[in-house]
């Protein structure tokens, strides 16, 4: 059997790392994948475990000639997949579109909320719009979250063709690493008696880094010995206004500023309590990732984030700093002994509910499934 993955391009971000996550755990299918985009920060990963094409498309201004293009590239001789699985809105729409024709089972993949989807680009929510429309096409949508699929078919999408299938993680290599935190800490200049509190999101509205930054303010006022640290794009001293903000609350010794890194687990582990103060959500992979390194978690109650945590951590309204504070607190005034047990069984949930290879086996029953199940009316 061959799976073609069409994606919008390999940025760092939660559906490009899911799926690189499910390239690395599936030894058959044979895959293949074709970006929309130019080559990034991804690409040589993916090269190392699929056959990776890029058509160097904007995705947002695709014409007729890049539909053949990509029509092309997921019908050519010899290298004709048997399923093609679609990741993120705009390869959804593109590559339905592109499919239009071929008996081919497709598959949709939408790894967002719709919870905050004011703050999006206006072409941005045109797609969404367009792949409600559309819905119809695929033979599958899969829906990293319970919560997502719920809120797409209030949006209009086919509830007919909806399956939920979660990320899956590996604790192999996301564990506690007691050298890790000790190495991260030095490098940060933090004590190794200091509670941290951190959180890895990249800097944008939905991810609510002025929830954060309030929380923090509330916090430290009765916990002097914490440090925050963000983790994430534009979590760095050249984001002006992240660091107007810090300084007007006070918080300048604080807070440690991280950008984008790629050694997460280490940071994950240096952390005493992770955090999430986003608005919107469908399946936050901060939350698991620091869970299987062993550390408890302090989020906002959006897309699956209480489901994933389960009793291992505590849940807080979104938008609220004073809950998010408080939150905090309750963890804060556990013994370090006791924050640590509790973050071992937040790992094991991980390990019992989101391996990566339990995850990937039912990735591989969905395409068999498709391939092996007559193709429905696209009009049902």
């Amino acid at each position: 059997m061959k799976v073609c993955h069409v994606i919008t391009g390999l940025e760092v971000g939660g559906a490009e790392l899911a799926l690189c996550a499910l390239l690395e755990t599936l030894q058959q299918p044979e895959n293949s994948v074709v970006v929309l985009r130019e080559r990034s920060v991804l690409s040589d990963r993916v090269a190392k475990l699929a056959t990776l094409h890029h058509l160097d498309m904007n995705p947002g201004r695709a014409a007729p000639g890049d539909l053949l293009r990509l029509r092309k590239a997921l019908s050519a001789r010899g290298e004709h997949p048997d399923v093609v699985h679609a990741w993120m809105y705009h390869a959804n729409l593109l590559t339905s579109l592109a499919m239009v024709g071929l008996p081919t089972p497709v598959i949709w993949g939408i790894h967002h909320s719709l919870s905050d989807l004011a703050t999006e680009k206006l072409r941005t929510r045109a797609v969404v719009r367009g792949n409600a429309l559309l819905s119809r096409l695929p033979t599958r949508i899969r829906y990293v979250s319970a919560v997502a699929a719920e809120q797409h078919k209030q949006f209009g999408f086919s509830a007919k063709r909806a399956v939920v299938i979660p990320n899956g993680y590996d604790t192999d290599r996301l564990k506690p690493d007691p050298e890790a935190r000790a190495r991260v800490r030095h490098e940060l200049d933090i004590g190794p008696d200091a509670l941290v509190i951190g959180m890895v999101a990249r800097v944008h509205p939905t991810k609510d880094h002025a929830n954060f930054l309030e929380a923090a303010a509330h916090f430290a006022g009765n916990h002097p010995d914490t440090v925050f640290v963000l983790v994430g794009e534009g979590a760095d001293a050249g984001n002006r206004p992240l660091l107007g903000a810090i300084e007007h609350l006070g918080l300048n010794r604080r807070v440690r500023l991280c950008g984008r890194r790629a050694d997460v687990a280490a940071l994950d582990s240096a952390f005493d309590i992770a955090t999430l103060s986003s608005r919107g959500e469908a399946f936050p992979n901060a939350i698991p990732e620091a869970m299987a390194c062993g550390t408890p978690c302090v989020a906002t109650d959006v897309g699956d984030a209480a489901m994933i945590m389960g009793d291992t951590g505590v849940v807080v309204p979104p938008r609220n700093a004073a809950a998010l504070s408080r939150g905090w607190a309750q963890l804060a005034a556990l013994s370090a002994s006791e924050r640590s047990a509790l973050g071992l069984r937040a790992r094991q949930r991980i390990i019992d509910c989101f391996a990566r290879d339990a995850i990937g086996r039912r990735f591989v029953e969905l395409y068999w499934e498709l391939v092996t199940t007559p193709c429905e009316d696209p009009q049902a």
